[in-house]
């Protein structure tokens, strides 16, 4: 980036009979191989892309491209080149040096001036450029920065800084300029009050050495660009628009895998292009580069026309360019985005301009009488929307729960997100509850304890820290938060991130390490059980065989003591041994089916999808699930009324059974669970129903439990949604078996319930 100074980066063939015929096939394989491997390499179309930095994550997606094979795949080689600081990126597109090139807004700029360059892609959908404060005391608006010492680069890539000065009046002779590239040095030079830095990248430096800094954000200001962007010329996209399609496709492709998998990118970065980065620094910058691009909120890439065309105006009005001029031609798809105005809408538009119009007059007509006072007025005015504007981009735009505190814990000042998290409104919370009616009984000593340290001079308690955090509702939050006193004021202001999830995600992968852990145990003690069961069963077949009178041995013996094999039967017979033989026999059989079955169920599959009945699949599962009984849970399958309506002629289908055996195995255990709590009113029963139409197999699991509501319904497939009690389940068995049937299998989910009646989850699965 642009902040970093250069020394940061850098089988055997079985034989023949005849076996000179075997290597003149292997002479004439190798002729053919090589001309083909030949014209695959020859086919590739060589181009070049320039990069406005040196080799680090913030050109990810372009080195996943290159790595995964994603420019070959479009018949593409390219040559990535960083950054030379004798030359633009611009320059290189216009010269014919590169064919693609990196830039910012700077590429909108170049283009109102004339140059012919074509907007491929806005990668970054926020400027990553700040100013950083680092001496005492801190500024936090761009007004405070005159008289300042302030390190930037005047040429048109700090466009957004300069454009922010401008807007608020602020010239190179406003401040002292230090006209130049930061380098390392000068993060913790005491002579410079502000440098101009990447977000991504120089605030690394200073939280590592623990110094304190602020940011003023160009966005908090108003000017809000466009970051890091794929740009080309006009010449490139009239003779080879093919080309520049599939590089943009491939870039687009990179980026996504690059953000999907940024430690490995984070190696090839290292290890195959020579950055000097440390592991740690690239990983901080993956991580603020996935707020700029915002992969989850925003297709990457996207341009926003109209909001290119406020940028423009931005130019234009701080005089960098004078004429207006038609962006067509600036975008790549030039119809991506474009918004279409009705006409009723622009006649309502045009009306109120005009109204506003004759209302600005009129009191251009007043000024005339009263300047003096109005123009005092717009100064306190302007000052006030100024502050207005930061205090609403402090609380609203920073994607946390933020509060103002006093000295007594009142809560003065919170945004939405804090009364979201509170689970009130915020008129019901500010300057009416305390920051103390939020936290855990468990946590309020510690709390009180760092508040009184904190405006201690004597002691320094920690600035961030988690804790347990009470809602209103009387529900708890893992929260993540971040303190600080503010300058010339007993206030504190504080910013809270929600981690529950993130907590709940790391209990749940140890509890899934040992589920695993259990299932291999119990695939174990069925090998184990399976001997002496193999054991018992012989023994019993045995004594029927030494008492049979068809076998010899048997008669022989029998006589020998002076009796016969009819009489020992009988005799065994009339005590009931017989029974007792076959009673042992039918329960080692149930035994061994169980231990088959549960074989079966947690052997990993290796080969892949197999076709199955669903009639047979329901069977196993509930071989192994009516031996289970929950002490906690209180229910029994033995004690539950199970109803098979199997059609015969079911037909198969092609499927990951154990994926298959897991959904099934939820959903019965689900209803199980569902009709615990009516055991007392009826009795519980479960119905598992097959059946099948024109495209699918369906199969139904039915209960006559307590049913579900309407908002329970809606949410029922929400990750960690669930109405049992704590401890009691995940929340991720219906989300899962969701993604099973309609994303792995293609299939269909459906619920049908009915309060105090039950539910009914059908699933469909396409036919062989």
């Amino acid at each position: 980036m642009k902040k970093q100074h250069p020394f940061e980066i850098h089988k055997t063939r079985k034989h023949n009979i005849f076996l000179p015929t075997f290597f003149v096939f292997i002479f004439l394989s190798f002729l053919i191989q090589l001309p083909n491997n030949s014209f695959a390499n020859e086919k590739l179309d060589k181009v070049t892309l320039q990069l406005k930095w040196f080799h680090q994550f913030q050109f990810a997606g372009y080195y996943a491209a290159l790595e995964k094979g994603y420019y070959e795949d479009e018949g593409l080689e390219v040559t990535i080149i960083e950054r030379d600081l004798r030359s633009n990126p611009i320059d290189k597109v216009l010269n014919g040096d590169a064919d693609f090139g990196v830039s910012n807004s700077e590429v909108l700029l170049n283009y109102l001036r004339g140059k012919k360059l074509v907007l491929l892609a806005s990668v970054f959908q926020h400027s990553p450029l700040v100013f950083i404060s680092k001496n005492q005391p801190l500024i936090h608006t761009a007004q405070a920065l005159k008289g300042k010492t302030v390190l930037m680069s005047s040429a048109s890539q700090d466009i957004e800084l300069k454009v922010l000065l401008e807007g608020n009046g602020i010239s190179f002779d406003d401040i002292n300029l230090i006209d130049r590239f930061a380098v390392p040095e000068d993060y913790f030079d005491p002579q410079i009050d502000v440098i101009a830095a990447y977000i991504t990248n120089q605030p690394y430096y200073l939280k590592k050495e623990h110094v304190p800094y602020s940011i003023i954000y160009p966005y908090t200001h108003g000017i809000d660009f466009y970051g890091d962007t794929l740009f080309t010329s006009q010449a490139q996209v009239r003779n080879n628009p093919e080309r520049v399609n599939k590089f943009l496709k491939a870039s687009l492709k990179g980026w996504q895998y690059a953000l999907d998998h940024p430690d490995e990118l984070i190696d090839i970065i290292i290890n195959k292009f020579g950055s000097l980065k440390s592991k740690g620094h690239l990983k901080y910058e993956a991580e603020t580069i996935q707020t700029l691009i915002l992969p989850k909120l925003v297709r990457i890439g996207h341009s926003n026309p109209a909001r290119w065309e406020q940028i423009g105006d931005e130019f234009r009005k701080q005089g960098l360019v004078t004429e207006t001029k038609d962006l067509s031609p600036f975008f790549f798809n030039p119809t991506a985005g474009k918004v279409t105005i009705k006409e009723e809408t622009a006649f309502i538009a045009a009306v109120i301009f005009i109204v506003i119009i004759v209302i600005l007059l009129a009191s251009i007509f007043v000024a005339g009488k009263f300047k003096h006072e109005i123009n005092t007025r717009k100064e306190i005015e302007n000052k006030l929307k100024q502050s207005e504007k930061y205090y609403r981009s402090l609380f609203d735009n920073t994607g946390a729960a933020t509060t103002i505190l006093g000295e007594n814990y009142l809560i003065k000042r919170c945004n939405e997100n804090f009364a979201m998290l509170c689970g009130l409104p915020m008129e019901e919370i500010e300057n009416k509850k305390k920051w103390t009616d939020f936290i855990a009984p468990e946590e309020l000593e510690r709390m009180t304890e760092y508040a009184k340290a904190r405006r201690s001079n004597n002691q320094s308690p920690p600035k961030s820290y988690d804790f347990i955090f009470l809602r209103a509702d009387g529900e708890t939050r893992n929260v993540h938060v971040q303190v600080e006193i503010i300058d010339d004021s007993t206030d504190s202001v504080a910013s809270l991130l929600d981690m529950t999830e993130k907590v709940k995600t790391q209990d749940l992968l140890i509890q899934t390490e040992k589920m695993i852990s259990v299932g291999g145990l119990a695939a174990g003690m069925a090998h184990e059980i399976n001997n002496p069961l193999a054991g018992i069963l012989q023994a019993v077949q045995n004594i029927h065989r030494r008492i049979s009178p068809d076998v010899p041995a048997s008669i022989k013996t029998a006589e020998k003591y002076g009796c016969t094999c009819e009489q020992i039967n009988s005799f065994l017979e009339e005590r009931g041994v017989i029974r007792m033989l076959d009673g042992i026999h039918s329960s080692g059989e149930r035994a061994a089916n169980i231990v088959r079955t549960m074989l079966n169920f947690t052997r990993r599959n290796d080969e892949g999808r197999s076709n199955c009945n669903l009639n047979q699949l329901f069977d196993d599962i509930m071989n192994i699930i009516t031996c289970d009984y929950d002490l906690k849970k209180k229910h029994d399958f033995k004690h539950t009324k199970i109803v098979k309506e199997y059609q015969d002629n079911l037909g198969m289908i092609n499927c990951l059974r154990i994926e298959i055996e897991q959904v099934l195995l939820n959903l019965v255990k689900n209803a199980a669970y569902a009709t615990n709590e009516i055991a007392d009113i009826r009795t519980p029963t479960i119905t598992l129903r097959t059946k099948t139409d024109d495209r699918y197999i369906v199969a139904e699991v039915e209960d006559n439990g307590p049913g579900m509501s309407a908002d329970v319904k809606r949410r029922v497939f929400e990750p960690f949604f669930t109405t049992k009690s704590p401890g009691m389940g995940t929340g991720l068995g219906l989300s899962v078996s969701y993604f099973i049937i309609t994303q792995n299998h293609g299939g269909i989910f459906e619920i049908d319930t009915q309060i105090g009646k039950g539910s009914k989850f059908t699933i469909k699965i396409p036919k062989i």
